[in-house]
């Protein structure tokens, strides 16, 4: 590593403490303001980074503060908000109803997804039944609108022994 990317590693945490603790070196803590003092004092960019901090420290100081009264009146805005917001799962992982006495939402629950999955499997074992049932093949055709005669119509594969691929697959 040359001494140049040294700099700009110490550059950048240079900006780094300057955005972490502003540019009053006192509140530094002592191992960072010692390890930063030797670039601070012979590099040109880091004067100038930590001259900038000084006049945005200046800038925020001289901002207009809120009174006790409006920071009071924020927070109370801020907890009542809290509470007209509905918590659906407490800390220990249960549903718990939401604290205000606006309209309800149902929370969710475990049970909700597994009923679902339930439904979406139901589903999918009754389509791979019907699909191996004999009857189906004909009612198939008649939908595509090709008797499989002519050869004209999209071609349908289907298994003459239906039932014994189905007792395949339960072996």
């Amino acid at each position: 590593m040359t001494s140049s990317d040294r700099t700009a590693m110490t550059l950048n945490d240079l900006e780094a403490a300057l955005e972490a603790y502003g540019a009053d070196r006192t509140r530094w803590p002592a191992p960072l303001r010692h390890a930063l003092s030797t670039i601070i004092s012979t590099n040109p960019e880091a004067e100038r980074m930590l001259r900038e901090a000084e006049a945005f420290d200046r800038l925020l100081d001289a901002a207009p503060t809120l009174s006790a009264d409006a920071v009071a009146r924020l927070a109370g805005r801020i907890d009542e908000a809290a509470m007209r917001q509905p918590r659906l799962v407490g800390a220990e992982g249960m549903p718990k109803a939401p604290l205000s006495s606006g309209p309800q939402r149902r929370p969710i629950r475990r049970f909700d997804h597994a009923m679902a999955a339930m439904a979406l499997a139901a589903s999918l074992v009754f389509g791979i039944l019907v699909g191996q049932s004999p009857v189906v093949d004909p009612a198939a055709q008649l939908l595509i609108g090709s008797s499989g005669d002519d050869g004209s119509g999209p071609q349908i594969a289907s298994v003459d022994d239906a039932d014994g691929l189905l007792e395949e697959d339960l072996l």
